[in-house]
């Protein structure tokens, strides 16, 4: 705790003071008196301050000479009572009945009633100033009072002038008040400094920029965050109106972005009413680069693996009846929790709508867990879908592994391409949906799982039952609820929103600006039969702007990087006409081998014509290599 200074006007009260320290031993090293009076009491204030006090103590005109030259100091009124006024009349009384009273304003005195006490005639000649004292004790004498009663300067005065003066003392209960009362200040000062220490370490090791207000939007305090992103010296910014930095504030935002010295910071403002404290705004300043990385932290955080849901049926672009009719089911089907069988080509945006479906229902908090069928084997299916105990196998994980339907518990599990899992998974999976419970490899104990599962298939799922190649009983728990995602050669007025989406977002990200396509260039897009579908045109689009990312781009160089002859573009529908039917999207063994001699038995270029991936092409091919025309 600081130290007390108490400055005395006149000796009497001096002593009394010294005698006052003695009896507060605990506080004797903590109190230096000392004697001054009116102005001079100036320079002994500043070296008390300078010798470590934080309040200082006085009475009278002396403490209203402090006070305007140490405003920013606490001060403590050694208060005069009406006892002490009282003694002082009672004193007077004895040299004559006629009592001038020379008081400060900020005197506490109750005059006029012990004038009626005492039965004297007494009146009171109010200052402010000490020069004030010499014309208000003269009027006093022409007035006819012939003793004055009053502080230090008034007593010492009146002594000059040789006129009878009695000097109000304070006694040793004001003293010691006074000084109990600028120990409390000392105390409240302590626990502030202490709360300002806190706050400051708190703003100096938070990683946001923080800016504070005044209510006339002046910033009173910035830390160190704050002043690395807005690049300025701290004593250029305190003081500054928060306007002159930030010219967004005048619009009325309260949340923006804002570029410093080319960083892309988020801003946000928070209006605050604390009148005892004069704030008025508190900013806040955090880069987008560290958004987004606290971003990617939780999320992969909250759903173990990263397993999260990223797309909602906002993200799905088309204008299109068939898709908005699409669109409208399947928000439908995420009102209810029964299985989704999901239909479509490839690249229509099957995990999309899965995903979308997932982020409107009950289960949106919960993981999204995708699994691609196709590219797990058998043995290792069995393990990744419902997991396994210590040494079920060798090289199994110390420990055992969680399997993915556990780490879909509460949410949504999405089994794409449904069609390629084996017939002894199928089995396992559907006593899974059975019982709502699986079983570990090697493991004899039951786990009860709470999943909705949603699958998806590029292939007719019923002509496969039909073959023998897909579980039928698994098929109608599976297609409770099912839904047909359109090609996009059945929603053409979709192609050229698809390709601008696209030529937006990878234009923004390859920092380029945005081409001109001429009007050819929109027709060949337009009929296109992009047999790649939603993810055809946005290949195409990256690799488009790649290799012509200049100001303007033609037709030709389109039907360039697309692979295709003038002569060809429409007919592509005669080369396609398998995948349009309505009744299958299972391909003959007769239209691949076709397809397949067409483009000099080229697998890629055949896939890319079929509208399949590479590796589902050569399956095919795995699977007909018995038949007489591979031969």
């Amino acid at each position: 705790m600081g130290k007390i200074g108490i400055i005395s006007p006149y000796r009497k009260l001096y002593y009394e003071t010294l005698s006052v320290k003695e009896e507060l031993k605990e506080l004797k090293e903590d109190i230096d008196v000392r004697i001054g009076l009116l102005s001079n009491a100036v320079d002994v204030a500043k070296d008390l301050i300078k010798n470590g006090a934080e309040v200082l103590i006085s009475r009278g005109g002396t403490l209203n000479y402090i006070r305007r030259e140490f405003p920013d100091i606490p001060l403590v009124e050694i208060e005069i009572s009406s006892y002490d006024i009282a003694e002082a009349i009672m004193e007077a009384k004895k040299i004559g009945s006629h009592i001038a009273l020379i008081i400060f304003n900020n005197m506490l005195y109750e005059g006029r009633n012990l004038a009626r006490l005492f039965d004297v005639d007494m009146k009171i000649f109010c200052i402010e100033r000490e020069e004030q004292a010499i014309d208000a004790i003269r009027k006093a004498v022409d007035e006819g009072y012939e003793v004055m009663v009053g502080g230090g300067i008034a007593n010492k005065v009146s002594t000059q002038m040789g006129i009878h003066s009695v000097l109000i003392s304070s006694g040793k209960d004001s003293i010691f008040r006074s000084i109990r009362q600028a120990q409390s200040i000392l105390r409240y000062r302590n626990d502030v400094l202490k709360q300002s220490e806190l706050i400051e370490t708190v703003m100096e090791n938070t990683p946001l920029g923080i800016l504070t207000t005044d209510r006339n939007g002046r910033i009173k305090m910035v830390n160190s965050p704050a002043l690395d992103i807005i690049k300025m010296p701290r004593e250029h910014v305190i003081g500054e109106n928060i306007e002159n930095i930030m010219p967004e504030l005048k619009d009325g935002n309260n949340s923006f972005l804002k570029e410093f010295n080319e960083n892309k910071i988020m801003v946000n403002i928070k209006c605050v009413d604390i009148v005892s404290s004069n704030i008025g705004c508190i900013v806040t300043l955090e880069e987008i680069s560290e958004i987004s990385k606290k971003e990617k932290y939780i999320r992969s955080a909250f759903v173990k693996k990263g397993h999260v849901a990223r797309f909602c049926f906002e993200h799905i672009i088309g204008e299109s009846p068939t898709i908005k009719e699409c669109i409208q089911i399947a928000k439908r089907y995420a009102g209810f929790d029964s299985t989704v069988l999901i239909f479509g080509e490839t690249g229509t945006g099957k995990e999309m709508f899965a995903q979308s479906i997932h982020n409107v229902s009950k289960r949106s908090k919960g993981p999204f867990v995708a699994v691609n069928c196709a590219s797990l084997s058998e043995t290792l299916m069995e393990s990744e879908l419902f997991g396994y105990v210590e040494g079920a196998f060798t090289g199994a994980s110390k420990g055992g592994k969680t399997g993915l339907f556990e780490m879909a518990h509460r949410g949504t599990i999405f089994l794409d391409e449904i069609s390629e899992m084996p017939l002894s998974i199928q089995a396992k999976l559907l006593r899974a949906i059975q019982e709502k419970a699986i079983m570990r490899l090697g493991d004899d104990r039951i786990i009860p799982v709470d999943v909705r599962i949603i699958a998806a298939s590029n292939k007719d799922l019923f002509e496969m039952v039909k073959r023998g190649d897909f579980r039928a009983d698994l098929y109608y728990r599976l297609s409770v609820l099912t839904l047909k995602i359109p090609p996009l050669r059945e929603r053409k007025e979709d192609v050229i929103l698809l390709f601008e989406h696209f030529l937006d977002l990878y234009s923004l990200k390859y920092h380029m600006k945005k081409p001109v396509i001429d009007r050819k260039g929109y027709d060949v897009l337009q009929n296109y039969l992009w047999p790649g579908n939603v993810r055809e045109v946005e290949n195409f689009t990256e690799r488009l702007l790649a290799a012509y990312g200049s100001s303007y781009i033609t037709g030709e160089q389109i039907m360039y990087i697309l692979d295709i002859k003038k002569e060809d573009l429409f007919n592509a529908h005669e080369n396609l006409k398998v995948m349009a039917t309505s009744s299958s999207m299972e391909l003959d063994e007769r239209e691949i081998y076709r397809i397949l001699k067409e483009n000099n038995f080229n697998k890629t270029r055949t896939a890319k014509q079929l509208g399949i991936g590479r590796t589902t092409l050569w399956r095919m091919l795995k699977k007909q290599e018995n038949s007489e025309l591979f031969q």
